[in-house]
């Protein structure tokens, strides 16, 4: 005995609605070793086991955490019930589930609107539904705390419900939905009874209600589509004019409808979407012929749509009406839906994703600001009423890789937060969960080959020398991944003997490509003051100073989120040491200072702008540093003083030394 519906559509064909769910359904345990045994109905206190409900035409299941009765409008168990003057068929049910030695009882009761429920003139429908729905209540003190309209099971906004001329109001009784005889969302169907002509309007509003009873303390939700047709109107035959036809098409980013009045006044009102063509929007989107007018219109427009979203298109719908405009009568509908190819989620070569997520028409109530990457902490660069907007590295956010044959895939996920998705469901019933997977593709292993030729030019441009400030600072990395920094309130910075330090130089304040900064000499000292004995060099005209057992050792440095030119960066790496004297002391402080030139990396010339130097034995150990440099004499061309900003040491002036140098913080051992 399963479940079923049918109605007519506008061209007058029977459709059949069947729910699989009940013509398959098994009598299952509520909980573990529970089994539904029999069904009361109220008031007549009939009792039926699960075969004879089954028999009578009821369709009966339940889940773990819900039970589902299914039953004809006038079924022999149901009586009507005159509520608040309004009359209504109710189907009052109490289902036992046993278990040895226990017993559970689980009542329902489902109130439906009737025919009588509605009144009709030739212009207006008018449906009155109780406020207070007595049978489904246990007190007279609650507040009702929402009321949507919607038409064939999908909720109206305002701005639509008063296009369409829609109107609901809440009385101290009752809950009053008027609407137009032949407005949108309804259909005519023609009637021929003793050689005259009548036709009938058939619309399927929706009501949801939302409650809470002050005693329970519990939401109630209740939701009703009801099918209403007017009785037959006669309707004499009239000549009139051919009614307007409508047709569309779709491009790469444009919705075209066009409307064709065949040599006749245009007599109708135009709906697009949810808003009415006006002049302004006309000047904009409308383009007028000889006897027809076409709209162009772009598929994210907020007058379309989204129908669902695929990894590389979007589904947009565009709706179209055209209205009588003295009764607000649809004369023409049409309707258009295209996938449009769209780049949702795109892939960087530096590891970088952003992705675009859609509001789409089956989520309603989604606000796209709320939604965020498997990592909840993860929410969107930007957002408004219909997209959310991310942009997130592959190693941040939740993001999964695994390899497939040569290929990496990272993939997220886009969705509400659990809190929030919970919260949703539990006011819109109907909501479907939001989930958006959006994944990249990097081949692991691959080879590019690039040719290129240069031309000389015979005019090479030529700018006048000028002056300005850079800045220089040397940091103390707290680890070798170089991602955070000890700061000027850290120091003195103490360290076990034989532990790696790792020190950064930057160029901090240039955006000059073709600069370079080179490490000319660096050494250690035992207080600030960099011209101080003893002195144990580190670095020696760029290269590890050769008579030190643990040589430093040059990291090489890639484009991140932090650093945006390698070329402005040196990183290396040297061990806590303690100088020969000092070695029978059980602490003592070291200060490190580096000798920097800033070079041109375009033009390399001798003498420090040669290059960072790499021995062969940190090549082969993997610890070399390739870097681009620019002539330290011409730097007094560029600049006139360099200076570092407060904690980060001085600098001498550049128009009498050629070099910049910078210390470090004191540094203890122990």
């Amino acid at each position: 005995c399963c479940g079923f519906s049918f109605k007519f559509d506008p061209m007058g064909n029977a459709m059949f609605f069947a729910s699989l769910q009940n013509c398959f359904s098994q009598n299952m345990a509520v909980a573990s070793g529970y089994k539904m045994t029999a069904v009361v109905f109220s008031p007549s206190k009939n009792v039926m086991n699960v075969d004879e409900v089954q028999r009578k035409g009821y369709a009966i299941a339940n889940t773990p955490t819900r039970l589902v009765l299914r039953s004809p409008h006038n079924a022999e168990e149901t009586y009507l019930q005159n509520v608040a003057g309004v009359p209504m068929r109710v189907l009052s049910t109490s289902t036992f589930f046993e278990q040895k030695w226990l017993v559970t009882r689980v009542d329902a009761t489902a109130v439906c609107p009737t025919p009588e429920a509605v009144a009709f003139t030739p212009e207006v429908i008018t449906w009155y539904m109780p406020k207070h729905i007595d049978p489904l209540f246990s007190s007279d003190a609650f507040t009702m705390l929402e009321v949507y309209m919607g038409i064939d099971a999908k909720r109206l906004d305002t701005e639509e419900m008063a296009a369409r001329n829609y109107s609901v109001l809440v009385t101290e009784a009752h809950i009053i939905v008027e609407i137009p005889v032949g407005a949108v969302g309804g259909y005519f169907k023609s009637h021929i009874q003793d050689d005259q002509y009548f036709v009938t309007y058939t619309i399927e509003p929706m009501l949801e209600l939302l409650w809470i009873e002050e005693v329970a303390h519990e939401n109630t939700s209740y939701k009703v589509l009801f099918p209403i047709t007017t009785p037959p109107m006669a309707r004499p035959p009239q000549v009139r004019n051919l009614p307007p036809s409508v047709t569309g098409n779709c491009d790469q980013e444009n919705f075209h409808i066009t409307v064709d009045y065949r040599n006749q006044e245009p007599f109708f009102v135009v709906l697009v979407g949810k808003r009415l063509l006006n002049h302004e929007f006309a000047q904009q989107y409308l383009t007028e012929g000889d006897t027809d007018f076409t709209i162009t219109l772009p598929f994210s427009s907020p007058d379309a749509v989204f129908e669902s979203v695929h990894s590389s298109s979007v589904r947009s719908r565009l709706d179209v009406a055209l209205l009588n405009p003295y009764n607000n009568m649809t004369i023409k509908y049409f309707s258009l839906a295209c996938s449009f190819l769209k780049t949702l989620t795109e892939c960087f070569s530096n590891g970088t994703m952003t992705a675009l997520a859609v509001k789409v028409e089956s989520a309603p109530g989604l606000n796209p600001g709320q939604l965020t990457l498997s990592d909840p902490a993860c929410g969107p660069t930007y957002s408004d009423d219909r997209f959310a907007y991310f942009h997130f590295t592959v190693n941040s956010c939740g993001t999964t890789r695994k390899f497939i044959n040569n290929v990496m895939l990272y993939e997220n996920e886009i969705s509400l937060p659990d809190e929030l998705e919970v919260k949703l469901n539990a006011t819109t019933s109907s909501e479907e969960e939001y989930q958006l997977k959006v994944s990249c593709y990097y081949v692991a292993n691959i080879t590019r080959t690039l040719a290129f030729l240069t031309r000389p030019r015979d005019n090479e441009p030529f700018a006048e020398t000028g002056t300005g400030r850079l800045m220089v600072r040397m940091r103390l990395a707290q680890d070798a991944s170089y991602n955070t920094f000890h700061q000027e309130e850290d120091y003195p910075v103490v360290r076990y003997l034989r532990q790696p330090l790792h020190f950064e130089v930057e160029l901090t304040t240039s955006s000059d490509p073709k600069v370079a900064l080179v490490l000319d000499h660096c050494w250690a000292t035992l207080n600030e003051d960099r011209d101080s004995r003893p002195r144990w060099n580190l670095i020696i005209n760029g290269c590890e100073n050769p008579e030190d057992p643990y040589s430093v050792v040059f990291h090489p440095v890639e484009v991140d989120a932090r650093v945006h030119f390698p070329s402005h960066v040196k990183r290396f790496e040297v061990y806590m040491f303690s100088f020969a004297e000092d070695a029978v002391e059980q602490s003592g402080q070291v200060f490190v200072h580096c000798d920097v030139v800033i070079c041109d990396a375009s033009s390399p010339t001798g003498g420090p702008c040669s290059g960072q130097c790499v021995n062969q034995d940190n090549l082969k150990r993997g610890r070399s540093c390739f870097m681009l440099f620019r002539p330290w004499q011409t730097i007094t061309e560029l600049i006139g003083s360099l200076s570092l900003s407060t904690g980060q040491r001085h600098v001498k002036d550049l128009f009498e030394e050629r070099h910049v140098y910078v210390s470090s913080g004191y540094i203890l051992w122990v």
